[in-house]
């Protein structure tokens, strides 16, 4: 009950950490001792939901990363800018934890687009028995996954996109697929394009045309992976993140 009355507390008041944290950063080392202290409740919470596993405080080394991530995150946060910390030190203590137990599993996994290429299963059932299927060698990832599929889907569904689409429309050549990568990143890139395309619900064309040397059609052709790849730069989808970033390296899908 003393934890959940904490979490409540830290919804309902999450102005004053952004103060503690400008004041650690002018120096007040004790005022850290304290605020690392009074957040390892948060901490372990998202430890454990990242992981999907219970997290024992004294002997877990996952545990011990998430304190590092945290202190990290204090180091680096923009005070000046209009956001919460603690979701900002979520974000950071998620992504340390995924490099760490990545680099611990022998067989680390970056799930490709290649699942929404299926031709046989055009239905989308082949993506989710593969996206979704539990493994213990890949028990982490799969965890990482199941919880970026939900949100992905989530936002898709506000353009009227769903996986199947993406199933019948996502490029099939590694140019078409690097294209169309570097044409959502210029949409996320630039704000005026991206609150235009999340304003309208279409991608701002006569806008975009000005900035990229490409036909009109390819664009349209691409639009549903386009703005899936959008909200993938977008929203922290760290899975997924893996894939653009390999084909943009030029590493196989």
């Amino acid at each position: 009950m003393a934890i959940l009355q904490l979490f409540n507390k830290f919804k309902q008041n999450p102005e004053p950490i952004n103060d503690s944290v400008k004041k650690i950063k002018s120096g007040d080392s004790l005022l850290k001792e304290k605020l690392i202290k009074d957040y390892k409740p948060f901490i372990l919470k998202v430890v454990s939901k990242t992981t999907g596993k219970y997290v024992d405080m004294q002997n877990s080394e996952e545990f011990s990363v998430g304190l590092m991530a945290f202190d990290e995150a204090i180091k680096s946060f923009n005070e000046n800018k209009n956001v919460s910390f603690l979701n900002f030190a979520e974000i950071v203590i998620k992504r340390r934890l995924i490099d760490y137990l990545r680099s611990n599993y022998k067989h680390s996994k970056v799930y490709p687009f290649t699942y929404f290429e299926n031709d046989e299963n055009e239905d989308g059932s082949l993506f989710e028995e593969k996206y979704l299927k539990i493994e213990a060698s890949t028990q982490f990832d799969n965890i990482e996954t199941k919880e970026e599929i939900v949100l992905f889907t989530k936002k898709l569904g506000e353009f009227g996109i769903t996986l199947q689409d993406l199933v019948k429309n996502a490029p099939k050549h590694m140019d078409s697929k690097r294209l169309a990568i570097k044409i959502a990143r210029i949409l996320a890139e630039n704000e005026e394009l991206s609150d235009k395309l999340r304003d309208t619900k279409k991608i701002p064309m006569k806008e975009l045309m000005r900035l990229v040397d490409v036909n009109h059609k390819t664009i349209e052709r691409n639009r549903k992976f386009i703005i899936a790849v959008y909200f993938i730069l977008n929203s922290g989808l760290e899975v997924m993140m893996g894939y653009v970033e390999n084909v943009e390296k030029g590493g196989k899908t």
